[in-house]
């Protein structure tokens, strides 16, 4: 399979779930990943847009059969519609095209099936003995090569995958596919920098991608609730845990520049997600410990609590780690947090986090959220008040490194993998083609 995916972040950012599976699934098939930014007119002309930017090549090799496409410079955007964003967006629509025939991921290409190579510019091919025409039309080819027990259907127009709901319409009429996939990974209405008017054309566009998407992808059972009554066909896939990257990080030795213990770690987005008022009580109150975050920041809506944070003694941030750093992070702490305010959008998460805590085998606090809530039996879950949350860690401390409650951790941790995950995702994938086919 071919995927084009239109991402709402970087590759080369916090690892979300994006990274997780389509770094994955190029093992097995080729995908075009395109990053969101785009440059301005107001970016040309108030100098942030320098010339290795023009001349940065507009597509990259980021893995085997994965290529990281970044909108070139020379495409400006004006964000209000006009006529200058009619025509730019054409033109981007036309060289994306052009980059997918040049990446071989639409017809008219050659194109590798179980090891056998199959001629599909217009002509005839012999695949396992079988006849199979495939100028412009699905084939099936029954070679055994299946995904999920069933024969994959050859379409070598790409899956489109989009995880936003904006200006669908655009990617969809612009970008043949084979397929429409929708993957939703937060309930985005609940957004609180959103305005009333915003959240309602938000909701109006979803409705419409929801109808029209041949897949569904939700992350957490409040999305599937929300969101199934306007689907047309629609799945729950949680996130996962690369698990033995977690579990090996136990054995590693503790980053440089981490506070000496006892450490109370934080991975992931900074934001007015979490209750950065309650996580500012407790570092005053207990001035012994030492907070530590490690990851991406975002201060709308919550600047001046994330400067009181930042200026505590005892609270440390550091930054965005490498991808291949935050196991050992996570090892590092002495008790792992998910200090969310409880609210509609942290009720609507599947927390990335929690599984990575639980591989490590370190003991987690979080808040009463639905997430921690479904692994109670191995997360200690906290009120929305200082006092519970000092009770809560202060009792993850005294766990220390208890042998029998970290591979309860890490047995939770196993059966939520990333390899399950897209392992599932690929099937529904393969069952779309195959029925469609």
């Amino acid at each position: 399979m071919n995927f084009l995916v239109f991402a709402p972040n970087p590759w080369h950012d916090l690892w979300r779930n994006r990274q997780q599976i389509f770094s994955r699934l190029a093992a097995r098939h080729r995908v075009l990943y395109v990053e969101p930014a785009r440059a301005s007119l107001a970016d040309w002309r108030r100098g942030r847009v320098d010339w290795a930017a023009v001349r940065r090549p507009a597509v990259a090799p980021e893995q085997p059969n994965l290529w990281l496409y970044r909108i070139p410079a020379m495409l400006p955007t004006r964000a209000t519609g006009d006529l200058f964003d009619r025509a730019s967006d054409r033109l981007l629509a036309v060289h994306l095209r052009r980059t997918l025939r040049k990446l071989s991921m639409v017809n008219g290409q050659r194109s590798m099936v179980n090891g056998q190579r199959s001629m599909v510019n217009g002509q005839r091919s012999m695949v396992n003995g079988q006849r199979s025409m495939v100028n412009g039309q699905r084939s099936m080819v029954n070679d055994g090569h299946a995904v999920g027990n069933r024969p994959l259907t050859i379409d070598h127009r790409p899956v489109l995958w989009l995880y936003r709901p904006t200006h669908w319409r655009w990617f969809a009429a612009n970008f043949p596919h084979s397929l429409l996939v929708y993957h939703i990974t937060d309930d985005y209405a609940a957004f609180g920098h959103l305005s009333d008017a915003q959240r309602g054309a938000l909701l109006a566009e979803e409705q419409e991608l929801l109808a029209a998407a041949d897949l569904t992808i939700v992350t957490a059972p409040r999305l599937l609730e929300l969101k199934a009554p306007h689907a047309r066909r629609i799945e729950l896939a949680p996130n996962g845990v690369d698990a033995q990257a977690f579990q090996h990080a136990a054995a590693t030795a503790i980053p440089r520049g981490l506070a000496a213990p006892p450490r109370l770690g934080y991975s992931g987005h900074v934001s007015s997600r979490l209750d950065l008022a309650l996580l500012i009580q407790l570092a005053r109150a207990r001035p012994d410990w030492q907070l530590a975050f490690a990851g991406s920041e975002w201060d709308a809506g919550c600047a001046a609590e994330l400067r009181s944070l930042k200026a505590l003694p005892n609270v440390q941030f550091l930054g965005l780690l490498p991808v291949e750093e935050v196991p050992a992070f996570i090892a590092g702490c002495d008790v792992c947090l998910i200090p969310y305010r409880v609210n509609d959008e942290t009720r609507a998460i599947s927390s990335l986090k929690l599984y990575e805590y639980l591989a490590a085998g370190r003991p987690v606090v979080s808040a009463r959220v639905p997430a921690a809530e479904e692994h109670a039996a191995v997360v200690r879950l906290a009120d929305a008040t200082v006092a519970s949350w000092m009770q809560q860690i202060e009792g993850a401390l005294a766990e220390g490194d208890d042998a029998t409650q970290a591979a309860a951790r890490q047995a939770v941790a196993q059966a939520n993998t990333w390899e399950q995950r897209v392992a599932r995702i690929e099937a529904l994938l393969a069952d779309l083609l195959s029925d469609a086919g």
